[in-house]
């Protein structure tokens, strides 16, 4: 045989068993379907469908329901308990991830009980919480800062007022003070002694006025009774002159009547005299003329004799009329001596209260002699209180300007910056990428892992097993030339389904795939893959059979699957947990499908990884040479 022989015998047996070659393309488009299926779009949902129990004040923490229904991460189930050992409960029984009690008075704390048995899902749903919890504290400190804010603004627009105000105190005070002075002044000036002689003045003055208003009240009272006889007496002359006038007034009717008879016979004699006498001189024409002119006369006579009866009682009315207006005239002088009297009263009260004032007066001018006794003193200490005065109005204006400037530096300090000092802006630096992109380094290592373990492994098996390697090495091909072609068969078959799984993820789920590193990325695989053929190789070496083969494989590969960082982070590892693990094939190899897949690293940075897995390919494949150079030979 020579060299290439064994690689296209490998190839020919492959291509002979078809369900063999059926799954070499078949199993990696299932894994990465599979795969792709559940991890596809998480990015965007993280955690879904947890079931979360909720008890308590649900109207109190109706905020908080709100945002984690808005979360689209949990399913609430609402339990209508006041008891926070029911959520307790039914998170320990499994009936819920975790449980929620929100308590009906806010001293109390929220009660969060987790099912730490979630190892993978716990510490999320307690970031979630506390996220919330965050958020509802700012929102509280918020609201509070920014009404203290508002506070704090209208007393800074206060303050300005206020010191004005203590400076115009102030301004007053001095004021005061000047005032204080001039009437300090202003006392010195007066003469008590001299006050007191004209309060003297003042009240003998009132003493003569008292006296001359009671003689004035006496007169009066007098001249009352004098007008009131003289009202009696003119009372009476208006009587009788009414009833003489009376008496009058019959005689003058009866004269009235006797002329008016005389003037009716005058008249009927005139007639007769007129129609009977045509000779005048006939003796009872004369006789009658006689009487006539006698008529006349009497009538004559009797309106001349009665002239002064009629200018008596025209008289008489006169003075009837005078004594009735005189009469009026005296009660209304009696009436105005009255009130004089009342007035003259009134005036002797006045003078007696004035007189008490006097006497008020006279106590008031001793004090304020006494007053002006004390005017020095009280001047040394209103200059004294001035002074301090306005020390402490300068130094209240100064203490307020302090004041106003703290209360500026704060008011000019956001609210938000006070609720929340230290802000965190989340920016991903991986735009459009999903979260299967993440995973593709861990699911492409962890699939070529396992399968050139088992092909390398349970291939050299079966040789061994088969005695189909001593076969081979009669020929003239040597075990190094073996084991060359038998690795390169590998390889080529594990690069071969590392391409498939790559291609089915950017077919089905669009991982990004940098075109421009398409050679670092096969580079990687080939290298990775020959170094897990090589493990493989010398792990054959020590099993009898092909289940020994599979058996140590899966002791190898699985530790290492737990410790490669796709489960548990390193950050959660101890430090010598991390330090072996950092050594193992497989975490060098996501590290490397990393850099080229994610971080899209140059082949600087690739060198780091490639090298480390170069040696862990050759040296196994140097073991199991070792191992069955002695098998043979033995």
């Amino acid at each position: 045989m020579t060299i290439g022989t064994v690689l296209k015998k490998d190839l020919l047996t492959y291509s002979r068993h078809k369900k063999t070659l059926l799954l070499i393309f078949i199993a990696p488009v299932l894994i990465m379907i599979l795969i792709g299926s559940v991890f596809s779009g998480a990015d965007d949902k993280g955690l879904t469908n947890v079931k979360l129990g909720v008890g308590g004040d649900l109207e109190y923490g109706n905020q908080m329901i709100e945002d984690l229904n808005n979360s689209n991460m949990f399913i609430l189930i609402m339990e209508d308990t006041n008891d926070s050992e029911v959520i307790k409960e039914g998170v320990r029984r499994g009936k819920y991830s975790a449980g929620i009690f929100i308590p009906g008075n806010e001293n109390e704390t929220l009660r969060l009980y987790l099912d730490n048995s979630r190892v993978q899902i716990a510490p999320i749903i307690s970031t979630v919480f506390i996220t919330t919890t965050e958020k509802m504290s700012y929102e509280l400190t918020f609201g509070f800062i920014s009404k203290l804010w508002t506070n704090l603004g209208v007393m800074e627009s206060q303050l300005i007022p206020l010191k004005d105000g203590i400076l115009l105190i102030n301004g007053s005070i001095s004021d005061l003070n000047r005032s204080t002075q001039n009437v300090l002044v202003s006392m010195d000036s007066i003469n008590v002694s001299n006050l007191n002689e004209s309060v003297a003045i003042m009240k003998h003055t009132m003493e003569l006025m008292q006296k001359d208003l009671n003689r004035t009240a006496f007169d009066i009272s007098v001249t009352q009774a004098e007008i009131h006889e003289l009202d009696r007496n003119v009372t009476s002359i208006y009587e009788d002159s009414t009833e003489l006038r009376d008496d009058l007034k019959f005689v003058i009717d009866s004269i009235d009547s006797a002329d008016v008879s005389l003037l009716s016979i005058q008249t009927t004699l005139e007639a007769t005299y007129d129609s009977t006498c045509v000779n005048p001189e006939n003796a009872q024409c004369v006789s009658l003329a006689n009487t006539i002119q006698q008529i006349k006369d009497s009538r004559a006579l009797l309106l001349e004799r009665t002239g002064h009866i009629r200018s008596l009682y025209n008289n008489l009315a006169n003075v009837a009329q005078t004594s009735s207006q005189l009469h009026e005239k005296l009660n209304l002088t009696e009436l105005r001596l009255q009130s004089m009297q009342e007035s003259i009263t009134n005036y002797d009260g006045e003078i007696s209260n004035i007189y008490g004032n006097i006497t008020d007066i006279e106590s008031a001018i001793y004090t304020l002699g006494e007053v002006n006794n004390q005017s020095k003193g009280v001047s040394i200490q209103m200059n004294g209180l001035a002074s301090e005065l306005a020390k402490s109005t300068a130094s209240l204006a100064s203490d307020i300007d302090q004041t106003k400037n703290v209360l500026d530096e704060v008011i000019s300090t956001s609210p938000g910056f006070i609720a929340a000092p230290v802000k965190l802006e989340k920016e991903s630096v991986f735009i459009g990428r999903s979260y299967l992109d993440f995973l593709m380094p861990g699911i492409i290592s962890i699939v070529l892992m396992f399968i050139s373990f088992l092909l390398a492994s349970i291939t050299i098996v079966q040789e061994r097993s088969k005695k189909t390697l001593i076969r081979t090495l009669l020929t003239p091909i040597s075990l190094e030339g073996f084991l060359f072609e038998k690795t390169a068969a590998l390889i080529l078959i594990a690069f071969l389904q590392g391409f498939i799984l790559i291609v089915i993820a950017y077919l089905f789920y669009g991982i990004v795939i940098p075109t421009g590193q398409l050679g670092e990325l096969f580079l990687v695989i080939l290298v990775y893959s020959g170094a897990f053929i090589g493990i493989g190789m010398a792990l054959a070496t020590f099993a009898e059979s092909e289940n020994t083969a599979m058996l140590l494989s899966l002791v190898l590969s699985i530790p290492m699957l737990f410790l490669s960082g796709v489960f548990f982070p390193f950050e959660t590892m101890p430090q010598l947990m991390v330090n072996l693990s950092s050594a193992l094939p497989i975490t060098m190899g996501i590290k490397a499908l990393e850099s080229v897949l994610i971080y899209q690293e140059g082949f600087d940075m690739l060198a780091g990884y490639l090298m480390p897995l170069i040696m862990y390919g050759v040296a196994g494949i140097g073991l199991a040479y070792v191992l069955l150079r002695k098998e043979i030979m033995d």
